[in-house]
């Protein structure tokens, strides 16, 4: 059994027919074939069937596509150990990013104090639709992407996923506009207004479809312009509104100015995908870890726009944070929370300006959670679409939370009213609320 095989046997795990792994690995499938007959050979173990055109692993041929990534990434590190003793200068990074986000957050990678030990940056610029993000990690060590809140989670088991910012979309307008002076505007007023809209499918258009859904109206979108600085000097020129990120949009132009919205909370996520055997080179990590040092210093330098009244945060006390924490996890990453920090006994989840902190307390007055008794009965998360609903009340058994008032699924609060309740062992009861139809 050689390196070349366990790759194969990597590869075939993740894309499940011999005439991509050939592809992907730039040789023809007829050697594939005979490299994987002759690990058959070898092992003397049935390592794959076929079903269809698609080759499936074996329980021993998952084991050893398992192990073949765990290979790789000792061989990683070790070449990369080789390196540092051979003085790595110059060692080749591959950085990609989509538009908005590489203009914020690639310069700053470029102004490094020790240029000559700092790593050989490649960048490239790819704004793709959300799912094709995850493509990209073959082809680049580091890959900034954009997720909407409310999206499926990128697949974590086979992606290394670091968030480094939760950003809210704002609406932007010229200070001549009659709204530019409020703290925040509601959904209904805006419907009249005609929009700079994104392309079909991208996330500030996926966001104006939010928005139009809570004002119960469909938005003139008078213009489809993807690159922010486009719509900018569209904006500052005459009436029209677009939904501009809150951190990474330009807004060097005094003209134009950000404001909340005060009854619609869309955000995306801005995350680093790689792999996890790229991390494990020190030029990647340290690259990675200048990345979030920018996303933190953007942060600082855009503070939040002025929101109006809402909720800031909610802290949930727990018996046992070790035994209840897997499940809570699960579901707050499902309906677009990240974890924002954590400690000994508990652990803080952010979407936006918004956060739950789960953690334990010396001072509980009783054993267990009753929420029967007077005080919050149940947390109520936004779950995105019906379908992405369906799907948190399919799987939630699984991870320790079993539905309530299922014979009455999914208008139990209402004809009007698209959610799923949810009930863990300790007796916490979540309700998971779908975006209202257009």
């Amino acid at each position: 059994m050689n390196l070349s095989q366990m790759r194969i046997m990597r590869e075939l795990a993740e894309r499940g027919t011999i005439a991509a792994v050939a592809r992907h690995l730039h040789v023809t499938a007829p050697a594939i074939s005979q490299q994987l007959a002759a690990l058959h050979r070898e092992l003397g173990v049935a390592l794959t069937y076929r079903v269809g055109r698609e080759i499936r692993l074996t329980e021993a041929g998952m084991a050893l596509a398992e192990m073949a990534g765990t290979v790789h990434t000792l061989i990683d590190r070790a070449a990369e150990t080789v390196r540092e003793y051979g003085d790595d200068i110059g060692a080749r990074v591959r950085v990609a990013a989509f538009q908005s986000a590489g203009q914020a957050l690639l310069p700053g990678l470029l102004e490094d104090d020790d240029a000559a030990s700092a790593p050989a940056l490649v960048f490239g610029e790819h704004d793709v639709a959300q799912p094709e993000f995850a493509e990209l990690v073959d082809q680049y060590d580091l890959v900034i992407a954009h997720r909407m809140d409310h999206d499926e989670p990128w697949p974590s088991e086979q992606l290394s996923v670091t968030t480094l910012l939760s950003e809210p979309f704002d609406v932007a307008m010229s200070v001549n506009h009659p709204l530019a002076g409020r703290s925040s505007v509601s959904a209904v007023e805006l419907a009249d207004e005609s929009w700079i809209a994104a392309h079909a499918g991208f996330a500030p258009d996926v966001a104006l479809g939010v928005v139009e859904a809570t004002a119960g109206v469909r938005f003139h979108r008078a213009h489809r312009v993807n690159d922010y600085h486009l719509a900018a000097s569209l904006i500052v020129g005459g009436e029209l509104l677009a939904l501009f990120p809150r951190y990474t949009a330009p807004r060097a132009d005094p003209r134009l100015v950000l404001v909340p919205l005060e009854d619609v909370r869309i955000a995306r996520n801005i995350d680093v995908l790689a792999r996890p055997h790229a991390l494990a080179r020190v030029a990647v990590a340290g690259t990675l870890e200048r990345l979030q040092d920018g996303a933190d210093a953007l942060q600082r330098e855009r503070p939040s726009a002025p929101v109006g009244p809402g909720l800031h945060h909610v802290e949930v006390w727990l018996a046992d944070v070790e035994a209840e924490q897997a499940g809570w996890a699960w579901l707050l990453s499902r309906v677009g929370f990240s974890q924002e920090s954590e400690w000994p006994g508990g652990e803080s989840w952010e979407a936006g300006d918004t956060y739950v902190t789960l953690t334990a307390s010396p001072n509980l007055s009783a054993e267990s959670h009753d929420r029967r008794r007077p005080g919050v009965n149940h947390l109520a998360f936004r779950g995105g679409t019906r379908a992405t609903v369906d799907a948190i009340m399919t799987a939630g058994p699984e991870h320790g939370w079993r539905p309530l008032y299922q014979d009455r699924y999914p208008h139990a609060g209402g004809e009007q009213h698209y959610a799923g309740w949810l009930e863990n062992e300790a007796g916490f009861k979540v309700e998971v609320v779908a975006d209202p139809g257009p």
